[in-house]
């Protein structure tokens, strides 16, 4: 977007803090947009630039909170204090665009550092600008190695009871998955504090780990996570969930609520593990009473994705829907046999191959 001639991108290099949009209108400013999103909590902004001065410009909106006294939070840039003690609802009142302005911030470790404390409640910060009159300039930092160098890569099954296994002779898709890393001499492992299916597979040591949780919904995963689910450090986190959530109509799971749901489950382990791959599928088909719910479902999958990949994350889309083999579910209609299993392990290896050592 764009704000009185700047060009204003997705949040990124933030350490801490949770994502937030409303959809309110704001007063006080020419582009909404800017403010109808947030980051809240105690973090810390660590920038990218060259050795240089630097003018910030931090921009906030109070969207939740509606009388004064009820958050207040501290502001440093550089270690240079810019507020202290800030309650936007007393400054503007509530859904209103606030400025805060700092300048001679002289930079020489390479990253400019915005630190936000809470005090009452958390602090929030909707948006930043940096000028620099002598010269300096954003660095984009190299793209992150997924996978160590030495060892292998550690993969994470995360979801319910397809990527436990139900429906298939055991293992699930990561048998397949598994097979296609050794045949193309790549080297991983499974990690997860669940573990089942085969002890080999064409001869080789099988990581019968994972983390699938058969009958769960999106809520009931990201009570999962960080812990137990990410214990095992995992560098490729391989997501798919949001079946059992259209399970019936009367659970009212609109495709919009669903929607809602995974993007917060996708900013949790964003927030838990930010150096890690996370791949999120587009659900298998189901051909059973609750088809035309899982279909809506599976339609409004890849925005929510795609908004995360334009914010800059390790994010990436695996579409298990499109192309999956007419015969590839069991006799439920719902679970995928053996041939569905194989059609997901080939899906994910090809989506994250090209990152694997």
């Amino acid at each position: 977007m764009t704000l009185n001639g700047v060009r204003y991108e997705a949040d990124r290099f933030a350490s801490g803090g949770t994502p937030n949009t409303t959809a309110d209108p704001i007063s006080g400013t020419s582009n909404a947009a800017l403010y109808q999103s947030e980051r809240y909590g105690t973090y810390a902004y660590n920038i990218p630039v060259s050795q240089a001065t630097y003018s910030v410009v931090l921009h906030f909106v109070e969207m939740y909170q509606e009388s004064a006294g009820a958050r207040s939070f501290s502001v440093s840039v550089e270690g240079q204090s810019v507020a202290t003690g800030l309650d936007i609802y007393s400054k503007v009142g509530h859904d209103s665009a606030y400025i805060l302005q700092a300048d001679a911030i002289r930079v020489s470790d390479g990253a400019l550092t915005i630190q936000l404390t809470s005090l009452v409640d958390n602090a929030t910060l909707s948006g930043v600008s940096i000028y620099s009159a002598d010269g300096g300039r954003f660095e984009e930092p190299p793209a992150p190695t997924i996978c160590p160098t030495s060892g292998p890569c550690k993969i994470l099954p995360l979801g319910d009871s397809i990527t436990d296994g139900v429906g298939g002779s055991g293992g699930a898709y990561r048998v397949e998955l598994f097979r296609q890393a050794v045949a193309n001499n790549k080297n991983i492992t499974f990690v997860g504090s669940k573990a089942n299916g085969p002890t080999t597979v064409d001869g080789k040591t099988f990581p019968r780990n994972h983390e699938g949780y058969s009958g769960y919904s999106i809520n009931q995963i990201a009570n999962v996570v960080p812990s137990p689910a990410l214990n095992g450090d995992p560098n490729i986190i391989l997501l798919m969930i949001g079946t059992n959530d259209s399970w019936v109509e009367e659970n009212n799971n609109g495709p919009q609520v669903m929607a809602q749901r995974l993007g917060a489950l996708i900013d949790k382990i964003i927030n838990s593990k930010p150096n890690a791959l996370l791949a999120v599928a587009v659900i298998t088909p189901r051909n059973d009473y609750a088809k035309q719910w899982a279909d809506s479902y599976v339609a409004v999958i890849p925005g929510v994705v795609n908004e995360r990949i334009n914010q800059g994350f390790n994010v990436i889309l695996v579409d298990q829907y499109k192309g999956f083999p007419a015969n590839g579910l069991g006799s439920d209609n719902l679970h995928p046999n053996d041939t569905g299993y194989r059609f997901m392990g080939q899906t994910w290896y090809n989506a994250i191959k090209d990152y694997l050592p």
